[in-house]
């Protein structure tokens, strides 16, 4: 085969590459346009980057919820993510580490794998509204790639801007009022998506205030709509932030635990009962 023609089959070659990556740009585009809901959009944004660039895992955080594409649920992954995403609100540009077992950053986490990890924010305008961690083979990760990454993820941001926009209006109809929680409709929607997505674990757990009658009874109903403010703020702060947290009825809560085993949810239990006694100590 003379240069020639090794020269024609080369330019062959980058016209189909080129024209493929056309198609899939465009299929791409449509796709994400035509999903409003956060949960659809961010599982087909992360499914799409695992599989046409067939990376190990990824993951796509959006207002700190977590939606994630293969096995990475570890705790250590999860908060060598956070450390990312720190770096990268900083400095609103993606950040690359080699190796998460052995990096500065990541170094004393002791993560278990030897990865790459790749954070990649998500703008809107100059606001960061998403980002996207790509773990792979420490080789595997290249420039690239990378840039082809930004083109899809920067036409993802007005779907995601969208999506978003749209998930707060959601919300001021799917919360209570006073607590902010999820209301009882809209959390019961919440827990058949979950019954029917979960791939090993799911918990849940239901709590009340015992008396509560009577204490509205004695200190009035604006004291009441105070001491149920408190403990929503409680519960927040004591669950993990993929879990799902309703207003079930007047006093009564409930949350659902995604991916938690019998042991994980009562170590939750006991954080959530630990720190409602200590709340109860201090107003004493």
């Amino acid at each position: 085969m003379d240069n020639n023609t090794e020269d024609l089959l080369k330019k062959i070659q980058e016209y189909e590459y080129k024209l493929n990556l056309m198609n899939v740009f465009q299929e791409f585009l449509i796709n994400i346009n035509k999903k409003i809901e956060i949960d659809e959009l961010a599982h087909y944004i992360t499914n799409f980057i695992k599989e046409s660039f067939n990376v190990k895992f990824c993951s796509l955080i959006i207002n700190h919820e977590r939606f994630a594409r293969g096995e990475i649920d570890s705790e250590k992954l999860q908060e060598s993510e956070s450390r990312m995403i720190k770096e990268v609100t900083r400095k609103k540009d993606t950040l690359f580490v080699r190796n998460i077992r052995k990096d500065t950053l990541l170094f004393d986490l002791k993560n278990e794998l030897e990865l790459a990890l790749m954070t990649i924010p998500i703008l809107d305008e100059s606001k960061i509204i998403a980002c996207l961690n790509i773990y792979d083979d420490l080789e595997k990760i290249n420039g690239k790639e990378i840039e082809l990454m930004r083109t899809f993820l920067n036409k993802a941001s007005l779907a995601l801007s969208n999506s978003i926009k749209h998930s707060i209006l959601k919300n001021k109809v799917n919360t209570d009022n006073l607590t902010g929680l999820y209301n009882r409709n809209y959390f019961m929607e919440k827990l058949n998506y979950e019954l029917n997505t979960f791939k090993k674990f799911l918990s849940l757990i239901m709590l009340d205030i015992d008396f509560f009658k009577n204490y509205n009874d004695v200190n009035g109903h604006q004291a009441g709509d105070s001491l149920l403010k408190e403990l929503a703020l409680i519960i927040n702060a004591n669950v993990r932030d993929k879990d799902i947290i309703g207003r079930y009825g007047g006093e009564e809560f409930i949350i659902i635990l995604p991916e938690a085993d019998n042991s994980s949810a009562l170590q939750i239990c006991e954080r959530l009962r630990k720190a409602v006694e200590d709340f109860q100590r201090s107003k004493s």
